[in-house]
């Protein structure tokens, strides 16, 4: 930190004269100084050249004469003489030329310079150690050449050197200069001073006043007793900084916040947390509010009115001050006629719900124009809501800058938190609501489904009675989905659900379970009721007909399953087992009916599957499955060939694994999602390949095998490596073994799909794309990727056949399919007219029930089969 008396003014002012006189003086003395030497050396030069013209001159006069040695020496003594005399020291240098005809004189030794000047018949002068040194060459001119018969004209006879010493002269002009220098050094250090000294007195007298003003500065309205613009320092500078200090406080008053004002608005930043209690009771909140607003500000009343979602906007008018009937009905008047106007909702939907605080001791208030009302708007989109409050004042309240800035955030408080609070009740409600509906339909969603079934299975043993339950499956969703696409297939849901709520009775329970699976639970009602029911539905969808997009007619179709509790079964999970296995018996009936147990199959209802599933994850990945296939075909014969002549050859196998769970077999499929949720379905599907390829079976087949995996197996990053190794421990050669992959889990991640199919090609494998569409998502994939074969939906492909413009689509894929070699294969051949479709398409390979079931590996067929 720097000493308080360094950062002096006049010290500064001081260290500021004393630098620019030293740096004035320095330059001073190095200009003069300068000049002089130049000077000098000019004066010396001029004089020396006038020297040497004069000794030369002299020198021919005599020469003229013709002299003799006698009188050359008797010129030289002179000559050097005579410049000592002044200071300057004469010498002649005689040239070869002269020397070879009249002999050599007393002379120093030529030095370079000398030496030089003969060379170059140039004067040269140059100072050296105080020094002037002129040479100037002596040349032969036509009139020397009488005497001097060996030179020419032009020969340089001679040198006259002049070397005159300035030394003693310049060092004596500078010392008088820098004696003289000294003495004016210190005036401006003086001059410096007394200015230092009247700045800091007028400065001084200024500061003191400026203290003492700020000293009785207790409250921002005593700012306006800070007044400098009749100041007179005698620096117009001073004067102008004292004027902007006027400014400063008038803009400080403006801006600045009383303590109290201060303190007040933190304790409203601290209402920004929304809490419990407040959500609980908003109202009371405001009520807190106004009280405390009334602290700082006189504030008669609040106002509050959101709109939020469909909800019909609620005005709330709390009254701080006791008020007669006529201003009460004034001013809810106007805030009807404020709210109305702000939010575009009718007034007389808008009466004000009036409520009043604690009694005050200020008087009541009786003149409603005395009032004035201050409002801000809220807009949301995210739940959708729109608000107003609003403030009640005196119309003659504190109008600064301060005031304002309060009262808008006091809005903005209220605005934020009932807004905030309103958009939670809201939220919360439908929170409370999406917790048991399904978003699309709005019927009950699985989870509250299971918890009123127990609640009837309990209800209908206490009081003794029926009851029904219905699992209903549309027949041809998944052919209408990936036709028109999901936008249209949830507004086919939505449609099937409103019919299947209005077929039921009053109080009868409707749930989406999943997809496009429904259940309906039928309180107090025995195997006559649940017929009619059923019935009543199936009769309303053979009426429904939706139209798409692109203008065709899609109608629904459904199948039902229907089992009675408890005669059926005792459980909730027993029960619907049962009801599930008849909805599957209807579809193999023929679809779009519905059916019941027979008796038989009441004696013995099917066991729920109930089981922890980590449980579950754990017995398949560490029980090894039991695998099963289905044998893929390859039809021989035209088209046009009747079904039961058709010469087939079976030229794959697909791969199943099936587990045993509590006594049942299920394809491990089935529980691919919860696998997948414990991050393990890579090891299972890992797992699944390396036991079909450790198969001797297998290994003897020489078919194609099918396997597939799940897209989370896509990601793992050394699952193709092991696969490769397994295969070639096995002694199965890797062109046999085709991955497939579902189209729509294929999505998932188009780049890692990329990295994937190129890999797999590159270790030699082949690739499939199960459950294939005439969607954009297959030309996708076959424009992007080495697709080896597409298996499509056989049930898919009859229903394409009844629809031309769909018929395009399909004949479309199956053409590029062809142009791009890749083999088509038409799946769950169930039926005749599977086959005929799949046939009719010119689709040769085919696979599916009605060809061959699914049997054990162990069973699968040798080559020589």
């Amino acid at each position: 930190m720097i000493p308080r008396w360094l950062r002096s003014i006049r010290l500064l002012i001081m260290a500021a004269a004393l630098a620019v006189s030293i740096l004035v003086a320095l330059a001073m003395y190095w200009a003069t100084a300068d000049v002089f030497d130049r000077t000098v050396r000019q004066s010396a030069t001029e004089m020396s050249a006038s020297l040497a013209d004069g000794t030369f001159n002299a020198m021919l006069q005599i020469m003229r004469q013709g002299w003799t040695r006698a009188q050359l020496n008797e010129f030289l003594q002179t000559i050097r003489s005579q410049g000592g005399v002044n200071g300057a020291q004469i010498e002649l240098y005689r040239g070869s030329k002269v020397i070879e005809l009249f002999g050599s004189i007393t002379q120093p030794d030529a030095d370079p310079q000398i030496m030089s000047v003969f060379a170059t018949g140039q004067t040269l002068s140059q100072m050296h150690q105080g020094v002037i040194r002129y040479d100037r060459p002596l040349i032969a001119e036509a009139q020397c050449l009488r005497c001097h018969t060996n030179a020419t004209a032009g020969n340089v006879l001679g040198v006259l050197s002049i070397a005159q010493p300035v030394a003693a002269l310049t060092q004596k002009a500078h010392q008088d200069l820098f004696n003289r220098l000294l003495v004016i050094m210190p005036i401006p250090l003086f001059a410096a001073l007394l200015i230092a000294l009247l700045l800091g007195d007028r400065m001084g007298r200024s500061l003191k006043r400026l203290k003492s003003a700020i000293s009785q500065v207790e409250r921002v309205e005593d700012l306006a007793h800070i007044r400098f613009s009749d100041a007179h320092t005698g620096f117009s500078e001073l004067d102008d900084v004292l004027v902007e200090v006027d400014t400063l406080t008038d803009k400080l008053r403006n801006l600045a916040v009383d303590r109290n004002l201060l303190e007040f608005e933190i304790r409203l930043l601290e209402r920004f947390v929304i809490t419990s209690d407040v959500v609980r009771d908003w109202r009371r909140y405001v009520r807190d509010l106004l009280q405390e607003i009334n602290t700082v500000l006189p504030i008669h009343g609040v106002f509050t009115a959101f709109a939020v979602g469909d909800r019909p906007p609620g005005v709330e008018l709390f009254w701080f001050d006791a008020t007669d009937e006529a201003v009460a009905a004034t001013l809810s008047f106007r805030v009807q006629q404020q709210v109305s106007e702000t939010l575009g909702v009718a007034a007389a939907a808008l009466v004000p719900r009036q409520h009043a605080i604690e009694p005050t001791n200020r008087p009541v208030l009786t003149n409603a124009r005395a009032l004035e009302i201050r409002t801000k708007v809220l807009t949301m989109d995210t739940p959708p809501m729109r608000g107003v409050v609003g403030l009640i004042l005196p119309l003659e309240h504190d109008q600064s800058a301060v005031a304002r800035l309060v009262i808008e955030s006091i809005l903005s408080t209220m605005l934020n938190v009932v807004g905030s609070v309103r958009a939670i009740e809201k939220h919360t409600e439908d929170l409370e609501f999406y917790a048991t509906r399904d978003p699309l339909t709005q019927l009950y969603n699985q989870r509250m489904f299971w918890s009123l079934l127990d609640y009837e299975v309990g209800r209908a043993k206490r009081h003794d009675y029926l009851f029904s339950l219905l699992v209903i499956d549309m027949d041809n969703f998944k052919t209408i989905n990936d036709t028109h696409g999901h936008a249209f297939g949830d507004l086919f849901l939505h449609q099937v659900a409103e019919q299947i709520q209005e077929s039921m009775r009053a109080g009868d329970m409707v749930a989406r379970y999943g997809g496009d699976e429904f259940a309906a639970i039928l309180p107090e009602a025995g195997e006559k009721e649940a017929r009619m029911v059923a019935d009543r539905l199936l009769h309303r969808l053979r009426n429904l007909a939706i139209k798409t997009p692109d203008g065709q007619t899609v109608r629904a179709s459904m199948s039902i399953g229907i089992a009675i509790g408890p005669t059926h079964a005792t459980t909730a999970r027993g029960l619907f087992a049962m009801a599930d296995n008849q909805m599957y018996r209807a579809k193999n009936a023929g679809k779009n009916q519905y059916a019941l147990p027979n008796p038989e199959d009441s004696l013995n209802p099917v066991p729920p599957l109930v089981m922890d599933e980590q449980a579950l994850v754990d017995t398949l990945i560490n029980e090894p499955p039991a695998l099963f296939y289905q044998s893929i075909f390859a039809t021989q014969d035209a088209p046009t060939e009747a079904g039961s002549e058709l010469l087939l050859q079976r030229v794959a196998i697909e791969l199943f694994a099936q587990v045993q769970i509590e006594g049942r077999w299920h394809l491990a499929q089935e529980f691919a999602s919860q696998i997948e949720r414990r991050g393990q379905i890579e090891t299972f599907d890992r797992s699944v390949i390396t036991a079909l390829l450790q198969s001797p079976a297998v290994q003897q087949c020489e078919r194609l095998l099918f396997v597939r995996i799940s897209s989370r197996t896509v990601r793992a990053p050394n699952f193709l490596e092991r696969i490769a190794q397994s295969a070639d421990q096995a002694g199965v050669t890797r062109d046999r073994l085709v991955l497939e992959l579902n189209e729509r889990e294929s999505l998932a991640d188009l780049t890692m799909l990329d990295r994937f199919i190129e890999s797999l090609h590159g270790y030699g494998f082949k690739f499939a794309i199960e459950n294939a569409s005439s969607g954009h998502w297959i030309f996708q994939h076959l424009r992007r990727y080495a697709v080896d074969y597409i298996k499509i939906d056989a049930d898919w492909l009859s229903y394409h056949e009844r629809i031309a413009r769909d018929r395009a689509f399909v004949d479309s894929l199956l053409g590029l399919a062809r142009a791009l070699s890749v083999t088509v294969i038409a799946t769950q051949i169930q039926t005749p007219a599977h086959l005929a479709a799949a046939r009719s398409a010119g689709i040769a390979w085919v696979q599916g029930d009605l060809l061959a079931e699914k049997n054990p590996v162990s069973q699968a067929p040798m080559p020589s089969a």
